[in-house]
């Protein structure tokens, strides 16, 4: 690639990541900006009333975007067996839309609350329009058109958006939470179907679904023991303390999730396009998985650290007295946000070599680690329950890492050489933003948080352009080479 061809690559990346940072930062302001508005006009066990609704509804959704979505993304010979995967992905979404009524009815004959029965059944065709959606996004992905993505996923999230304002704003109440949903599901899904053009005959053909299958339920078992880690602890709350307890609980983590998801969801994104891309065109190397480990980290501690920080001044200024109980939760939730992170690439580079399996069996483990510290801890309170969240993230981590290592046969040395560089540099910007903090403690939150930004960003940039030049030139250019296709005079 010669220096001309390399620099217009180069910036055709830095288009796409400003793009799908800015429509990322203007999603989840949205979603945040809207939890935080329903947790003005609910009570906090309202909230957590929603919350236990609307998990069944959210498992659903996610399985959308596992298996055979990622089968979609990274399959060669996809023309022969797409009728028989799109079969297969209506089939998973009525089965999730039947269950999730079945629940809603075990609720309401039970006794366990006649407006939790009817919020989980009115969240039932949730996952039919997720179907859609979710299938047209891997087949626009798959094509390379990423900027369409990302205005369709603006588009319906600010249509969503506006549409639970109004509903609280006039008295809609919990209502208006589920009403976003599909608002949101439905405009999303009809603006990616009138791109692509195309919706395929569905069919079963017994020897491709057997293939897919075999592909997809890994990720789906992943994506499962993913949820489970991410809802687990409200379930469990639920079930042995309230839904107060559940209430402060997930306003916590979902605050924490919106800043994860700010960068995140562009990571998750462009790693799973590119890594799937590089797969398919045998030009995938072992060390890029350390490269993008490092990069999303860096990130990731730079913006949760600052949250983390800032945590007690803001829940206060957004959501006042009511939710005080949830800072230590949004502090310790930033933090395994952080090592989160570091699933967004491996569960890419491992399913792209075929170790969907073993990513089930690592959630296993993590998961059976995670039930017996929450059942150990659920006896005292919600902060308790949050802490006994880090031992099995850590261990789900570590597993991947290793696993890693071993594959691509790079030694801890050479993975430290890559990532650490990145944790020093977030960790030193954070010391900045911690003394402007100090500094201007009593001041109205939103100067003190323009103030933090600024000033962590600052020492950000300056510490990477200037004290860790080398390693920060390194890790943008192997993730543009891996973002972009190969041309033709590309080595390979």
């Amino acid at each position: 690639m010669s220096d001309e061809m390399q620099d217009n690559s180069q910036r055709q990346v830095g288009v796409l990541a400003v793009v799908g940072v800015v429509v990322r930062a203007i999603s989840q302001s949205m979603s945040l900006i809207l939890l935080l508005l329903a947790g003005r006009f609910l009570t906090v066990e309202l909230f957590g009333i929603f919350v236990l609704a609307s998990i069944l509804m959210n498992f659903a959704v996610m399985q959308m975007y596992s298996g055979i979505y990622n089968y979609v993304l990274k399959e060669p010979n996809f023309d022969t067996t797409q009728r028989t995967a799109f079969g297969l992905q209506i089939i998973f979404s009525i089965f999730f839309a039947l269950a999730i009524l079945l629940v809603a009815g075990v609720v309401k004959l039970a006794g366990w609350g006649g407006l939790l029965a009817a919020l989980i059944a009115a969240t039932a065709l949730v996952p039919m329009l997720a179907m859609m959606a979710s299938w047209q996004e891997a087949m626009l992905l798959r094509k390379g058109d990423v900027k369409y993505y990302y205005a369709s996923l603006l588009t319906s999230e600010v249509c969503g958006f506006v549409l639970g304002v109004v509903m609280l704003v006039n008295g809609g109440g919990v209502w208006a939470l589920i009403a976003n949903r599909y608002c949101a599901a439905a405009v999303m899904a009809a603006m990616l179907t009138v791109k692509v053009r195309a919706i395929p005959l569905p069919a079963l053909d017994r020897e491709h679904a057997r293939s897919i299958i075999d592909f997809s339920m890994g990720l789906y078992g992943a994506a499962a023991m993913s949820f489970v880690s991410a809802y687990g602890a409200a379930i469990i709350l639920g079930g042995f303390l309230s839904a107060t307890a559940v209430g402060l609980f997930r306003m916590g983590a979902r605050t924490a999730t919106a800043a994860f998801d700010l960068f995140a969801q562009t990571f998750r994104v462009l790693t799973w396009q590119a890594v799937g891309r590089m797969s398919r065109e045998e030009r995938l190397p072992p060390e890029l998985w350390t490269r993008l480990v490092a990069v999303t980290v860096s990130i990731m501690i730079l913006v949760l650290g600052a949250l983390s920080i800032l945590a007690r001044p803001v829940t206060l200024f957004l959501l006042g007295e009511q939710w005080v109980d949830m800072v230590p939760v949004l502090q310790i939730m930033c933090w395994i946000k952080i090592l989160h992170t570091v699933d967004l690439v491996c569960t890419a580079q491992l399913a792209a070599v075929g170790q969907s399996k073993f990513l089930f069996r690592a959630r296993v483990m993590e998961i059976a680690l995670m039930l017996v510290a929450l059942l150990a801890t659920v006896q005292f309170g919600t902060v308790a329950v949050t802490m006994a969240l880090v031992p099995s993230t850590l261990l789900y981590v570590v597993l991947l890492l290793r696993k890693l290592a071993h594959m691509t046969e790079l030694s801890f040395a050479h993975v430290a050489r890559s990532i650490l560089p990145g944790v020093l540099l977030s960790l030193l910007a954070l010391v900045a933003v911690y003394a402007v903090s100090r500094a201007m403690a009593g001041q109205p939150v939103p100067l003190l948080i323009i103030a933090t930004a600024i000033a962590g960003c600052a020492a950000y940039l300056a510490l990477a352009f200037i004290a860790l030049r080398q390693w920060t030139i390194a890790s943008l250019q192997s993730v543009s080479v891996a973002i972009l296709p190969a041309r033709e005079k590309d080595p390979v």
